[in-house]
């Protein structure tokens, strides 16, 4: 028996898990981090395969998830732009390897846990193929096998489906509907027929052809990765206790319908076969824990602010059927959108057991909000927060429960520093300098669009989503072949998306005839310090005028697409959308607008100062940069995927994300030294440790070159002396 002592025992090693280990271990707190298979990731790894998705996969614009998961998600694009799936698992494993204060086992089984006076005192597992029982005594667990496993074996009351569980019932109540697991696989085209011959096991093709055409379940030989994510058996099964059954029905199903594609003459097969073909389902749902609250659905529909909001979700409440593939009346499928909302962190622990939080799908929700907080890119947030939680309770020797207001603020700051986006919530970091100076730049980007670069047709409707600046008029181009009218409605957000775009707020009209039009439009009353999104009815004969290069927060598009251009719309004049002042002003992404400094075009020298009227002694600066939060950035993809998905692939680094930078300060004396350099950036939080404690006057980070033709952009500036670097 090998005995380990960590502060923090994090159990599981899926998006939540690595996440929740990285995040504590980043914060000084000695972690080890426990997984069951051979590589890190969950359903997203390389075993799997799942994309990742989140908000602005649904829809939200700026919504794209970041903290922890996007340095990991940026740094496998920098890598990896083809989103191969085995060198996403390799970005993981290279993030865990690499972190000091965390150790890691993987292949590690948890099977026995011990309680010691109402807290878990340790937990046992064995790590397979090593022959070795590893013992691992912590100060505090987290949860993060899906599953609730741990919860569950500590006595704490769970929920399966809609039902309340006592740990005494067993794993899952019969009868239960829940969403099934998966089971994927990637196709190649080859220069020469292959064949295939179907093992004895699987469907034959009269059976799967019963269950295609029904609720969307549509094939074709290019089908592959995600877009097999219908191949869905399970829910009405026990999906821990009857893993295996589920297991070997989900390749029966599918290599029933890869026989279908290949053999049934249907399809233009005969060059295809499949690449990979996974043996270990994705699972959706299990167990969800009892916790101090319990998130619902009609917080998620009414966006409800939290005191202890922690992180965000914005995912479809996206519900499956039970039967899987074997459904035959349900659709396979129904999303209803929502807008970004806040989780609480109460969702994460339960006080029965003082030293054990929770994090991933088995957190604290009603089932109308499971189906949401379940994808991926939420589950890791969360394990963000739970690895912050855990951080600062092991550090105050107190349980989640115990933290007073304060402290659970000082909770939220800490996660802000670290990049969590909590909708909402402005920064108020007392020992953040930045937040003492005054901010002036060599230019700022008054907000005027750049000349004419295109048009987007208006036959089907379409958005213009902007920044509204109270009494402010907005112009922008319209182009008709014949007379139109005109007609929108306008829609108030702090955080726009194409499928909610918010609150009503007035209709608009023109009519106009045959040629080119500069239309006008006045922000309605009340709508400044929000964005504003004008939606257009089907106009045939309509296009909007585009530009280049693009500005933050003017985006349009259409609901049914995930392709967004830059709309020829701006405000007369300077209206601030831009200013140096944005760079410190307590958010570090777009709420309400853009909340960010931007160099002017044509400035070939840019840089972004802080200005002390007493000298500082700086030892860290954090740099909040803009890696364009409107496009998705998934784990891995295939070569192809279907239209269904909404999904736009990036091909490039963005545009406007600083590459090349240096930090300088300027001493009493008035001459500036550089202090910290930075080439190929990839990063949107770029944190700078100076090489020793300096006294400045000010501060300045000169943006020598962005990835593209856009102009560098910097969404915060946080400056830390040394006592609170």
């Amino acid at each position: 028996m090998q005995e380990i002592r960590k502060q923090l025992a994090v159990i599981g090693a899926g998006p939540a898990g690595v996440c929740a280990a990285l995040a504590a271990a980043r914060l000084g707190i000695e972690t080890v981090l426990l997984g069951n298979r051979p590589v890190l990731g969950g359903n997203s790894s390389s075993e799997i395969r799942v994309w990742t998705r989140g908000a602005t996969g649904a829809g939200s614009l700026f919504a794209e998830e970041m903290g922890v998961w996007g340095r990991l998600k940026l740094e496998n694009f920098y890598r990896n732009p083809d989103g191969n799936p085995l060198f996403w698992s390799e970005t993981l494993l290279d993030a865990v390897m690499s972190q000091r204060n965390l150790t890691f086992f993987l292949n590690t089984e948890v099977f026995e846990l011990a309680m010691n006076g109402g807290r878990i005192g340790y937990i046992e597992g064995v790590q397979q193929g090593a022959e070795r029982r590893l013992r691992v005594c912590a100060d505090c667990f987290i949860d993060a096998t899906g599953d609730g496993t741990l919860g569950a074996e500590a006595g704490i009351p769970f929920y399966v489906g809609d039902r309340r569980v006592e740990p005494t019932d067993g794993p899952q109540l019969p009868g239960a509907q829940l969403q099934g697991s998966s089971i994927l696989y990637y196709t190649r085209r080859e220069d020469h027929p292959v064949r295939f011959i179907p093992p004895n096991y699987a469907y034959d093709m009269e059976k799967i052809e019963q269950m295609l055409g029904r609720g969307g379940r549509i094939v074709n030989e290019q089908l592959s990765g995600s877009d097999c994510w219908w191949f869905e058996y399970g829910g009405v099964r026990n999906t821990i206790g009857d893993a295996q059954d589920i297991a070997l029905e989900l390749k029966r199903l599918v290599l029933g319908v890869w026989n279908y594609i290949k053999n049934s003459g249907r399809f233009d097969a005969d060059c295809y076969t499949l690449d990979w073909l996974g043996s270990l389902p994705g699972k959706r749902e299990s167990r969800r824990m009892e916790t101090e609250y319990r998130l619902r659905g009609e917080d998620l529909l009414g966006a409800r602010q939290f005191p202890d909001g922690a992180f965000y979700g914005g995912w479809y409440m996206d519900y499956h059927p039970a039967g899987g593939m074997h459904d035959a009346h349900e659709e396979n499928c129904v999303q209803i959108p929502v807008n970004v909302y806040q989780v609480p962190l109460r969702t994460l622990y339960n006080r029965q057991v003082p030293n054990l939080i929770f994090a991933g799908r088995n957190i604290g929700t009603e089932r109308d909000a499971f189906v949401s907080t379940r994808i991926m890119n939420t589950c890791a947030l969360s394990g963000q927060a739970a690895g912050t939680l855990a951080a600062v309770c092991v550090r105050l020797g107190k349980s989640p429960a115990e933290l007073d207001c304060a402290e659970v603020s000082g909770v939220r700051e800490t996660l802000l520093r670290e990049d969590m986006f909590i909708p909402g919530v402005r920064s108020e970091d007392g020992a953040n300098l930045a937040g003492r100076a005054a901010a002036a730049a060599s230019s700022h980007h008054s907000g005027a669009c750049g000349p004419r670069a295109g048009s987007y047709p208006l036959d089907e409707g379409g958005f213009v989503t902007f920044p509204a600046v109270e009494g402010g008029r907005v112009a922008f181009t319209v182009t008709c072949d014949r007379p139109v009218e005109l007609r929108a409605r306008a829609h108030r957000s702090m955080l726009p998306s194409r499928l909610r775009p918010g609150e009503a707020a007035g209709n608009a009209v023109w009519k106009l005839e045959k040629g080119e039009h500069r239309l006008d439009y006045s922000v309605p009353p009340g709508m400044g310090g929000a964005f504003c999104t004008l939606v257009f009815e089907n106009a045939p004969g309509a296009e909007l005028g585009l530009t280049r290069p693009g500005r933050t927060g003017f985006v349009c598009g259409r609901a049914s697409r995930s392709e967004y251009c830059e709309p020829m719309l701006a405000y007369e004049g300077d209206a601030g959308l831009y200013a140096p002042a944005q760079a410190i002003n307590g958010y570090a992404r777009p709420w309400g607008g853009p909340n960010q400094w931007c160099a002017a075009p044509g400035d070939e020298s840019p840089w972004l100062e802080l200005r002390w009227e007493t000298p500082v002694e700086l030892s860290e600066v954090r740099l909040y940069l803009d890696p364009e939060l409107s496009m998705e950035l998934p784990s891995s993809h295939t070569r192809q995927w279907d239209e269904s998905h909404h999904f736009t692939a990036r091909e490039e680094m963005p545009a406007q994300l600083v590459r090349d930078l240096r930090i300088q300060v300027r001493g009493e004396d008035g001459a500036l030294e550089t202090v910290f350099t930075q080439r190929d950036n990839c990063q949107r939080l770029l944190l700078a440790q100076l090489p020793r404690p300096v006294r400045a006057c000010a501060l300045r980070v000169c943006a020598d070159a962005a990835w593209g033709e856009r102009s560098p952009a910097v969404y915060e500036v946080r400056a830390y002396g040394p006592a609170e670097a």
